[in-house]
């Protein structure tokens, strides 16, 4: 047999060196998209290290605020501002578009859009203030509030106060410079702890309590004009409105049924039960959710332009997903074993006899904050990933459970009952919320 020619060899090797340019193309690639990938974590972690630092402060300060103004007011006077902030928050949810979402994820340039913005949110809460004076008599006597009716007159400049801040806030969310946050946050609670407290000292009622919101919101615009400088102008684009609204009114549908989702109970105690059962429960209520709460809020803040940048790669979202997830399941079992262990005690310590009739319904709402924050951590993906209408499914399902099931409830278990039909709502829309999140790219 002859011998094969040494060249031969040749070729073999020159085939195989394309092959492994390639491999090594492959392994640069895999390699720059880990650097990718732990960037943007790293910058995931360091804003949602600010926008918690922020809410743990604005928690403890709200906190604080609480303790002290439950030991000057009586549970009617809680009562009565929750049922101003419950219509005050309602309408500002049944007719917000949400423009100011739709610039966070816009690549555009968003200066020509801001007078827009800021022009549409005036006149929505000039239009929010009148409808909260003509109809004040007719919503203090469905919340039985006698001649506490005038509370409605006294928060009509909350909206205008929202309504007013620098529309270039927005620049906040997109360049991830979450450290305003903390400046905003904790200014706002400060000086309505300050000023609400000396308010609450001089009427001893809840005119204290309206004074300490007015107050907040108000030096939280004049920092955003400090912290975002806008020359505002009353200026309209419908061209620029629309292209805000094609994205936002999705949003806005999905925020309204989650104001259903949260408010409607408070509206069905309010009206069966009255204003002191009403304060009772909303006591409950933040206490129940405030942990869990607090840290979804600072998560949807960062998870939502986070998973924008992230849309191109599964396998990061997913990481980022379930580390969130376990920190929500961390923290609210830990809360809830805590009340269920030590609830009554902390109530009556803290709070004082008045308020006892609050624990039974609170041990219920550790639960819901549990399983609430699991859909937030949902809606911030979904959101992120450009598709708000698929949460839209999810929240209106939650409504519709919560409607059917919080009158027969609160008539017959009263604020715990309230409580166990918003635990329900979620049950039923979490497996929704799953199945959306897993056909969703």
């Amino acid at each position: 047999m002859p011998h094969e020619p040494v060249t031969q060899a040749a070729p073999s090797v020159e085939a195989s060196a394309p092959e492994r340019d390639s491999a090594g193309a492959s392994d640069r690639d895999a390699e720059n998209a880990g650097k990718i990938r732990e960037a943007l974590l790293k910058t995931f972690f360091t804003g949602l290290s600010w926008t918690a630092a922020a809410r743990g402060l604005t928690s403890i300060g709200t906190a604080a605020r609480y303790i002290v103004f439950v030991r000057l007011l009586k549970p009617f006077d809680f009562g009565v501002i929750a049922s101003a902030t419950l219509i005050c928050s309602g309408l500002l949810a049944a007719t917000d578009p949400v423009m100011g979402q739709a610039l966070i994820q816009q690549e555009d340039e968003i200066a020509p859009y801001l007078d827009t913005l800021l022009t549409t949110s005036f006149v929505r809460s000039l239009i929010i203030g009148v409808i909260l004076i003509v109809f004040s008599r007719p919503l203090g006597a469905f919340f039985h509030l006698g001649d506490a009716y005038t509370v409605f007159w006294a928060m009509v400049p909350l909206p205008i106060l929202r309504g007013i801040q620098s529309p270039r806030l927005i620049s906040l969310y997109r360049r991830l410079d979450f450290h305003f946050l903390t400046i905003l946050n904790v200014s706002e609670v400060a000086a309505g702890f300050v000023f609400g407290l000396m308010a609450v000292l001089y009427w001893r009622d809840w005119r204290g309590l309206v004074f300490s919101i007015l107050v907040g919101a108000a030096v939280r615009d004049i920092l955003t004009y400090w912290l975002f400088p806008h020359w505002p102008r009353l200026s309209f684009s419908m061209a620029r409105a629309k292209t805000m609204l094609s994205f936002g009114l999705w949003f806005s549908f999905g925020t309204l049924c989650d104001f259903i989702s949260k408010q409607l109970d408070n509206l069905v105690v309010g009206h069966l039960l009255g204003p002191g059962a009403l304060g009772n429960y909303q006591m409950a209520f933040r206490a129940g959710e405030m942990p869990v709460a607090e840290f979804t809020t600072s998560a949807f803040v960062v998870t939502f332009p986070m998973v924008a940048r992230l849309r191109g790669d599964r396998h990061a979202r997913a990481h980022l997903f379930w580390s969130v997830i376990a920190v929500v399941a961390a923290v609210g079992v830990a809360y809830g074993a805590f009340i269920f262990a030590f609830g009554a005690q902390t109530v009556l310590r803290l709070f004082g006899p008045a308020w006892v009739h609050a624990v039974n319904p609170l041990k219920v709402l550790c639960i819901y904050g549990l399983l609430q924050g699991f859909l937030v951590v949902g809606r911030s993906f979904l959101s992120g990933l450009g598709h708000p209408e698929r949460y839209v499914v999810a929240a209106a399902v939650r409504a519709g459970v919560l409607a059917i099931a919080i009158y027969p409830l609160t008539a017959l278990h009263g604020p715990t009952g309230a409580a166990a039909a918003g635990v329900l709502s979620i049950l039923v829309a979490l497996p929704i919320m799953g199945y959306l999140l897993q056909q969703t790219e």
